[in-house]
């Protein structure tokens, strides 16, 4: 009847609509379910793709699964593993995920998002001096290469959360220890703003050392050949220096406390290294020197080779460096000689040091430096001066006041070089020189007060 052929023809779209819902609903449902079936497969597949990107590391892999329905793939206990020291894994990933970034569908481009979930670093000392001496440079490894053959879209956004870097020197030390860093880098494939020298927005922070904390916020050009390049705002606070000293002591420097705050601009491309520090100020540190018989000739060496390194960055126009203020409160500073006989140590404390503008730039002007300090702990010691990155050689010119300096402080100096020793007096010394294209100028006049002297190889005998 016509009345009821609107009825009818409702009946069949609703009939038609549940079925086809009902369809895709099942089909859903069974890629969902028929996609842990693969899980062993894809787990091997993708392990292997890994390895072979990979050279002079491998990949072990706990767990894989795909999920058909979004193509999410997720790995479970990722352990990347050192060929020549195997144990333990430099690195072990709780969780990756990969997805499809759905928001850059609608630039008609295809690429992937990853998520790393408390990724740990662990390098220990045999591991980093082997990675040093490879004649593979470590970014040319092949990491990013076996990122991406776990999935097959290009990555363009990674998130890492609640990260672990521990670097252990050896079995006495405490570790060196970078907790909690997160990390965000986005638009990595140069989707947006392809022009721009840096296209990828890159955000960090990290607690350092346990109580240290810094943020880094940049951009970068992950594609830039041979080697990315990045620029970012840096800001660290409360980084305690004391965890560096094992392994400055290898280059005969001790130190003691210290914290150090800073902030400025780095920025590393194939085109450019620049390092602007705005302002770092290290505060209550106390830093020595050991001039030991052992070490004479590889410190006369790492001199050389620092001096020589110097002249090299100085001028150099695709390196910028400069420190606009640095600041040291209430620091202690030492030099022992283990050479002599008898050994001898210099030191000045509750010293203040104040050092402007500092540039390997000559026509960033010279740089400003002053000092306050106790020398060996009674001598009011005052240093100003100049200086600047010549092009001909060292260029400064320093000012030293020296005042009253307790001498039986000196003794072990005077022994070791004069064979005397002093019972009571005062030591003042005024200076000022001045160098420059390889000619000195200036004078040294020492002054002394209420002096007694007596002969230390005569009389170290007598009561």
């Amino acid at each position: 009847m016509p009345s009821d052929s609107p009825t009818l023809e409702s009946f069949r779209r609703h009939r038609i609509l549940f079925l086809s819902g009902a369809f895709f609903g099942t089909l859903i449902a069974a890629l969902f379910i028929a996609s842990f079936f693969f899980d062993d497969i894809i787990r091997a597949r993708t392990q292997a793709a890994m390895n072979q990107k990979l050279t002079g590391y491998h990949v072990a892999l706990d767990y894989a699964h795909l999920q058909l329905v979004g193509g999410i793939l997720t790995l479970k206990g990722l352990r990347v593993i050192q060929q020549a020291h195997p144990h333990p894994p430099i690195a072990d990933i709780a969780m990756l995920r990969f997805h499809i970034q759905v928001k850059e569908l609608f630039s008609r481009r295809v690429v992937a998002d990853v998520w790393l979930h408390r990724p740990r670093i662990h390098i220990d000392q045999t591991q980093f001096v082997s990675e040093k001496n490879s004649k593979v440079p470590l970014r040319q490894k092949g990491w990013q290469d076996a990122l991406e053959a776990a999935y097959p879209f290009k990555i363009n956004r990674i998130t890492i959360d609640h990260g672990d870097i521990v670097y252990i020197q050896d079995a006495v030390n405490p570790p060196l220890h970078l907790a909690g860093l997160n990390f965000t880098a986005d638009n990595i494939r140069n989707i947006h703003a392809p022009d721009n020298a840096y296209p990828s927005r890159f955000h960090a922070t990290v607690v350092i050392f346990d109580s240290g904390h810094a943020t880094v916020d940049g951009h970068a050009n992950f594609l830039e050949e041979p080697f990315p390049g990045a620029r970012a705002q840096y800001t660290i606070t409360n980084v305690p220096l004391s965890a560096f000293d094992p392994e400055i002591r290898q280059v005969n420097i001790s130190m003691h406390g210290g914290r150090l705050a800073s902030d400025g601009l780095l920025e590393y491309s194939p085109k450019v290294t620049r390092v602007q520090v705005n302002n770092a100020t290290i505060a209550d540190v106390g830093v020595g020197y050991i001039h030991s018989p052992a070490t004479q000739k590889q410190e006369a060496r790492r001199v050389k080779e620092t001096g020589q390194q110097i002249e090299k960055q100085n001028n150099r126009p695709a390196v910028d460096i400069t420190v606009r203020e640095f600041d040291v409160h209430h620091g202690d500073f030492s030099y022992t000689d283990q050479t002599g006989n008898p050994n001898y140590k210099l030191f000045i404390n509750d010293t203040d040091l104040a050092l402007k503008n500092l540039s390997n730039h000559q026509q960033q002007g010279p740089a400003d430096v002053s000092l306050h300090g106790k020398f060996m702990g009674s001598g009011d010691t005052t240093v100003s001066g100049t200086f600047m990155a010549s092009r001909g050689g060292p260029a400064f010119d320093l000012k030293l006041a020296l005042v009253n300096t307790d001498l039986p402080s000196l003794n072990d100096l005077l022994r070791s070089f004069g064979s005397f020793d002093v019972a009571a007096g005062n030591l003042s010394v005024y200076s000022q020189v001045a160098v420059k294209d390889g000619n000195i100028d200036g004078y040294v006049k020492p002054m002394f007060a209420d002096l007694e002297v007596y002969n230390y190889q005569k009389d170290k005998n007598t009561p």
